[in-house]
């Protein structure tokens, strides 16, 4: 299809609502991106997260490496992965730089809303309406958006990039429960001129009941991650945040204790983990759904980002190359579902190990780790990494 003029609406201006409307507009369609938060910076703030290889071979694709790359050339680029126990050291190690070399494309710490500020500086001739809620979503060959405030949005396809507990969802498909994953997680970003961590690193640590991550960031930040076996809905004393982190991880050496004890209580933050069990479509019609909205799943192989980008830049140029949009969303479909569907089922087989707690199972657990890491998970990781998409470069 011959996109020029064509009005596209995404409801969510997250990474995902982002990078589909960038790549859209490049494409030359009118884009509108419709967010119900009234302010950006709580679209997208705090958490740190990867860009793995593929995301970023998928944002290279609309013309986005540059400022990329600038993050790994000021200290956020992972040379290597290592997986360990906290009281067996090292279990496996992976030579991400390498990987990085072989498939032209490094691996990236980043925080989420400096993704957010790149994605939206891209999206600069996009109409975006913050404080404006989806009410109702109305089917036919031009859907439509009825917004909260009386005001209506039609256009040619409607993408519904809103997150786990998206609107546009349940207009396709109905209400439904997320799904929690057993387990939450104490999140921080520290600024500090001594950190205790190497440069290039990327570790998880695995113990009873918990399992605890950490990268440096650009600018000299460091991120870290404490997931820990829990059910929903808990919570921390006021002001005894940073306590009970590290009366769970504060016996996990001493970069882990340190990392911990040189973070403002202010900065941690607790978040209880979902997900969702996979769909077999995402389309009605001219809607469809992306990233979270689609595939909502856990941060245990720390690809949801990753996976929202690759379905913005493949809607894109699907929509480019078929004749009209139900060809397009029948094809987005075919490639994306059955991958982000191995994905999210990784992720919940993976994040079990999260809870196991005895002796016995933590021993079983490092074993599992030692062996899969180095061979069968090592080379699975490789081969999603070098997904090629339908697209050139140069688009």
């Amino acid at each position: 299809m011959d996109l020029q003029g064509r009005k596209i609406a995404i409801v969510g201006a997250g990474i995902g609502g982002l990078t589909a409307a960038v790549a859209l507009e490049r494409a030359g369609a009118q884009v509108c991106v419709v967010e119900r938060r009234p302010e950006l910076v709580r679209v997208q703030a705090g958490g740190g997260m990867h860009l793995w290889h593929n995301g970023i071979r998928a944002l290279a694709t609309i013309g986005l490496a540059a400022p990329i790359a600038e993050f790994g050339e000021r200290g956020a680029a992972v040379e290597r992965a290592e997986f360990c126990s906290y009281r067996r050291g090292l279990l496996a190690s992976w030579p991400v730089e390498r990987i990085g070399q072989d498939l032209g494309a490094p691996t990236v710490g980043v925080s989420r809303d400096q993704l957010h500020r790149i994605l939206l500086d891209a999206a600069g001739n996009c109409d975006l309406r913050l404080g404006s809620e989806c009410r109702e979503i109305t089917s036919g060959q031009r859907p439509r958006i009825e917004l909260a405030d009386g005001d209506t949005i039609e256009a040619d396809l409607i993408i519904g990039a809103d997150g786990l507990n998206s609107v546009v969802r349940e207009y396709l498909f109905g209400r439904s429960p997320a799904r929690a994953a057993g387990y939450s997680t104490w999140q921080a970003i520290v600024t500090h001129s001594d950190l205790p961590s190497s440069p290039g690193l990327f570790q998880v640590i695995w113990g009873p009941g918990a399992r605890f991550l950490y990268y440096r960031l650009a600018d000299g930040r460091l991120y870290w991650e404490g997931q820990f076996a829990a059910k929903p809905g808990g919570s921390d004393p006021p002001g005894q945040r940073r306590a009970a982190v590290l009366r769970r991880f504060g016996e996990w050496g001493p970069a882990v204790r340190q990392m911990v004890a040189m973070t403002e209580e202010r900065a941690i933050s607790r978040l209880d983990v979902y997900d969702r069990p996979p769909l077999r479509t995402w389309s009605r019609g001219q809607v469809t759904l992306l990233g979270d909205a689609a595939h909502p799943m856990t941060n245990a192989i720390g690809q949801g980002a990753n996976q929202t980008i690759e379905d913005a830049v493949v809607l894109a140029r699907l929509a480019q190359k078929q004749p009209d949009w139900p060809s397009a969303l029948r094809e987005y479909e075919r490639l994306r579902v059955p991958r982000t569907t191995s994905m999210v089922r990784t992720a919940r087989n993976l994040q079990r190990f999260n809870r196991w707690r005895s002796p016995a199972a933590c021993r079983l657990r490092d074993e599992l780790i030692r062996v899969a890491f180095r061979t069968v998970a090592l080379r699975q990781h490789t081969k999603d990494m070098a997904v090629t998409f339908p697209m050139s470069a140069s688009a």
